[in-house]
């Protein structure tokens, strides 16, 4: 072969190589364009169109909360919140306008200058925007009509909680960053140190303001750097605060007097429907992000800065269904055109209570009316007169389980918790926080005694037929101990077979509430069975009702089902001991009783169904429950009952009921209380001490109209007022009187136009 041939064959292959390399060049080139328009051609058309559009979204619209007749107890009200961008907030704004205008002085020369030159260009520049965002900011202060040190105030407020905020965040990417390496070395911070979104976005630095203000403040908003005035729903609640009128003639007789007494009762059902906070927590941006996980849409309804969030109450509890969803509003830079999508408002909340109720019962518990006030007729042993009392109530429908007033003393309203925080939550012995009527356990005493009895006979174990004698004391070689409440030094040590000559039987020992006979059967029970009838009435778990979780009530020290021994027994079975429960649980329980012994789960929120296992049969005996009624009407309508009567400090007979027209039954208790020990700094030097001490008192009663069927449970709990018949009974006559001023239960007047 020549060596022309061999030259021209090398040449051939290389040209083939050459060709070859060109084209694995373009088949590269086309196949990252197939993937750029094919496979990616649509999620990169959608980005760059996005450039195109400018969006804003519009503010959610909160669901209001209404009571049982339509009465709007929440609602967002139209208003404003001037807010301003972060970087004015903190000033980084001048730098970044300093910045800009170096770079465009200078032009591609800016890039061949060293880093020091930028930093001293930028400095030559800084003043005059400085001077920009002072005059901007006194200018704000004067339209916003407050101080200037005051906006400076609020701006470091914002700052501080933004950057507390980063810094959990970048310390969490610091972290998972490092898991990421497995270890293999140490993430600094400056490596995952990106802005968060609140550090790029506006924040509101005055809220609620004007309509005047808002219109002024967008005239300037047209030349302040990065102020904006938002549309914001303000929570408004209009039964917050109400004038109830009292007739005084219907209290107990040392108070009675002709004429009605105006009460301004504030706070109306705070503790139900609850407040709003100003900020989302983690823990809400973290609900909402796990219901939107997995789901190609976007959350209308995600948190953005200065947004208001349920914080307690019914507010929290249905906070994602009454929260709404964002409007949104998009305009396209090439062609102008705007698309709306429209907010979407939240769903209402339709509550069971009766706002007017409600309100007549808290003024029954206020210490204005004076029955939450230690009097000197109610004999206390532990609290001087005039001592302020705090106490919880509940009325309750026996026909549906809806709860239509739960009241609470002593309240609040919104502005006292901004206003007076450390007043509220810092009073250990009234705890103006705690919902009385169904966030704090007491034992129930006496007012147990009827279901025990149902309990007893139900189970086979008591006969209707056996009477017990009253000894004064359950041991029979020891007087000190498991004694009748009327086996003391100041009766003469008198019992309640003395007092009717023989043996007491079920309906007897119920009207005259008798210890030893329900000693004797709370033994009989046992404490299994007796555990098991406290459960079977919610004992141990929150109620249902669609609030914030009720207090479970306990069983056994400590709660502890395992620490109850058969030695209980005997006093469980008058409602001491390992037990306890809340008004809640006991107007749930009379319920149970007065429908035959169905137990219905009661519901402060219309929405819930009242089926499935809300519903249950406690296989009560009916004979046991109509004998246990015989004893609730003695309680409260014969002259020994223990509900019937209280004397005046003259000695003069008083019925502690006094609403004509009205069939009533019930029954007092007087419960054993925990003292409440105060140890004011923890470890001295200031020495623990007992603040409160005493007997809770418990009412319990059950009204309908006369002749006509029992519709209606009020539960009263006084804490450590006492004696349940004089202290919680006239709260209960009240209540009652202030179901017939609402028209729940017939007046005298209307009582008398029917007869006629």
């Amino acid at each position: 072969m020549s060596e022309r041939t061999r030259t021209l064959g090398m040449f051939y292959r290389r040209l083939l190589l050459l060709g070859g390399l060109i084209a694995l060049g373009f088949a590269a080139l086309t196949a990252q364009l197939a993937r750029l328009t094919i496979a990616q051609g649509a999620e990169r058309r959608a980005e760059a169109e996005s450039r195109l559009v400018v969006e804003r979204w519009t503010p959610t619209v909160r669901g209001r909360i209404v009571d049982r007749k339509g009465r709007v107890l929440a609602v967002d009200k139209p208003s404003f919140d001037i807010a301003v961008d972060f970087p004015v907030i903190t000033g980084s704004w001048a730098f970044a306008q300093a910045a800009r205008s170096a770079r465009r002085d200078l032009g591609e020369a800016w890039l061949k200058r060293s880093a020091a030159d930028r930093e001293a260009l930028i400095e030559a520049r800084l003043p005059p925007f400085k001077a920009q965002l002072d005059d901007m900011w006194n200018r704000f202060a004067q339209i916003a009509g407050v101080r200037r040190e005051e906006i400076e105030r609020r701006k470091q407020q914002i700052i501080s909680e933004v950057q507390r905020m980063a810094s959990t965040i970048w310390e969490r990417r610091r972290i998972a960053r490092e898991r990421e390496l497995s270890s293999q070395r140490e993430v600094t911070l400056d490596e995952v140190k990106r802005p968060i979104r609140e550090q790029r976005v506006a924040h509101p630095i005055l809220r609620d303001v004007p309509d005047a203000m808002a219109f002024e403040f967008r005239r300037f908003a047209q030349s302040a750097p990065g102020v904006e005035v938002r549309d914001s729903g303000a929570r408004e609640y209009p039964y917050e605060t109400m004038n109830i009128d009292v007739d005084q003639s219907t209290l107990p007789a040392p108070l009675r007097v002709e004429g009605v007494k105006q009460v301004r009762v504030e706070g109306v059902a705070t503790h139900i429907v609850g407040w709003m906070r100003d900020k989302a927590l983690a823990e809400d941006l973290k609900r909402r992000a796990t219901a939107f996980a997995g789901k190609n849409t976007l959350d209308r309804g995600r948190y953005m800065p200065g947004d208001p969030v349920g914080a307690a109450g019914i507010e929290r509890v249905y906070e994602d269904s009454m929260r709404g969803l964002r409007g949104r509003i998009a305009r396209r830079l090439d062609t102008g055109a705007e698309t709306a999508l429209p907010a979407k408002s939240g769903g209402d909340v339709p509550l069971t209570i009766d706002i007017q109720l409600q309100a007549r019962v808290q003024a029954a518990l206020s210490p204005k009316v004076g029955l939450t006030v230690v009097q000197p007729w109610h004999n206390n042993q532990t609290l001087p007169v005039g001592a302020t009392l705090a106490a919880g109530a509940v009325v309750l429908d026996v026909k549906t389980g809806d709860i239509l007033a739960m009241a609470s003393t002593p309240t609040f309203t919104r502005e006292d918790r901004a206003k007076r925080t450390k007043e509220i939550y810092d009073d250990p012995v009234l705890a103006p926080w705690v919902d009385h009527a169904s966030a704090r356990p007491y034992q129930p005493g006496s007012i147990v005694k009827p279901l025990v009895l149902v309990e007893g006979v139900s189970r086979g174990d008591h006969d209707l037929s056996r009477k017990i004698v009253c000894t004064g004391h359950f041991l029979p070689n020891n007087p000190n101990i498991l004694r009748c409440w009327i086996y003391r030094e100041r009766y003469g040590f008198l019992t309640h077979s003395q007092q009717i000559g023989g043996p007491l039987g079920p309906a007897d020992a119920i009207a005259r509430s008798c210890n030893i006979f329900f000693y004797t059967v709370g033994q009989e029970l046992g404490v299994a069975k007796l555990a098991a009838m406290y459960m079977n009435l919610g004992v141990g778990r929150s109620l249902r009702t669609g609030l914030e979780q009720s207090a479970p009530g306990l069983l056994g020290a400590g709660g502890s089902m395992m620490a109850l021994d058969r030695f209980d027994a005997p006093l469980m079975g008058i409602g001491q001991g390992p037990v306890s429960w809340t008004p809640l649980h006991a107007a749930a329980a009379y319920a149970a009783l007065v429908r035959g012994g169905t137990w219905v789960e009661p519901r402060a929120v219309q929405t819930i169904e009242q089926t499935g296992d809300r519903i249950r049969d406690l296989h009560w005996d009916k004979q046991a429950i109509a004998v246990a009624f015989d004893g609730l009407g003695q309680a409260v309508g014969s002259p020994w009952g223990t509900g019937n009567h209280t004397y005046t400090q003259a000695g003069a007979l008083d019925l502690t009921f006094n609403a004509p027209s009205v069939r009533l039954v019930g029954k007092t208790g007087t419960a054993q209380g925990a003292p409440i020990v105060v140890d004011p700094d923890g470890a001295g030097p200031k020495p623990a001490h007992i603040a409160r001490k005493g007997d809770h008192a418990w009412t319990v009663v059950v009204a309908g109209p006369e002749g006509g069927a029992l519709r209606y449970v009020v539960a009263v709990v006084v804490e450590f007022g006492g004696s349940g018949g004089r202290v919680a009974g006239p709260i209960a006559n009240q209540i009652v009187h202030a179901l017939i001023n609402e028209g729940y239960l017939p007046s005298d007047d209307a009582a008398q136009a029917d007869a006629t």
